[in-house]
């Protein structure tokens, strides 16, 4: 499992059982994830952090899903986080109907064949990812210039941010992929 003790699933008792549900249920395997169970032992840690996931995820509007799940993958790249790029390259795929661009977003979205207007909102989260205290008011007004208003300025800054925190947990635990689960090539989208 990871480098430190995890709680599997049949062991969660309270509050813990509760995450453990949700995780559960929000997955289209139908298990709890591996970094979840690396989580185990702090519950209301858990907690907040799977609350915060499903809050921007599950709705990413006023951002698409394919948008959120573009920052989710790209962020995770950026970082070298290979467990988080497993899972979100596939939900990528399955957003945009094709492994095939999915798979260049993960190796390097520049090269890959999207609107101006996504390459600019990745530019953004990789930028507030590899330097985040160089950031500018003109990073904020090149999104606006591409269409984007604040709110989903927020939701890109959230994600990012969120991926920020997931890429950290998984790669600072030691986090294994889930058997079944494949790795995904990916490049360092810096």
């Amino acid at each position: 499992m990871s480098w430190i003790r995890t709680v599997p699933p049949e062991d969660a008792e309270g509050a813990l059982a509760g995450v453990y549900e949700a995780a559960r249920a929000a997955s289209r395997r139908g298990a709890v994830s591996n970094l979840w169970q690396a989580l185990g032992l702090d519950p209301s840690g858990a907690a907040a952090t799977h609350t915060l996931y499903r809050a921007l995820m599950a709705d990413p509007a006023p951002l698409t899903r394919v948008q959120a799940e573009m920052i989710a993958l790209v962020v995770s790249a950026t970082n070298g986080c290979g467990y988080c790029v497993a899972h979100h390259g596939p939900r990528l795929a399955a957003a945009l109907g094709d492994e095939t661009l999915a798979r260049a977003v993960a190796l390097d979205y520049r090269e890959a064949n999207l609107a101006a207007r996504d390459r600019v909102l990745l530019d953004y989260a990789v930028a507030l990812t590899c330097e985040p205290s160089e950031r500018k008011s003109e990073d904020v007004e090149r999104l606006r210039e591409y269409g984007f208003e604040d709110g989903a300025i927020l939701r890109a800054t959230e994600i990012a941010a969120l991926y920020a925190l997931t890429n950290r947990l998984a790669s600072g635990l030691g986090v294994p992929l889930e058997p079944g689960v494949a790795a995904w090539e990916f490049g360092a989208q810096r």
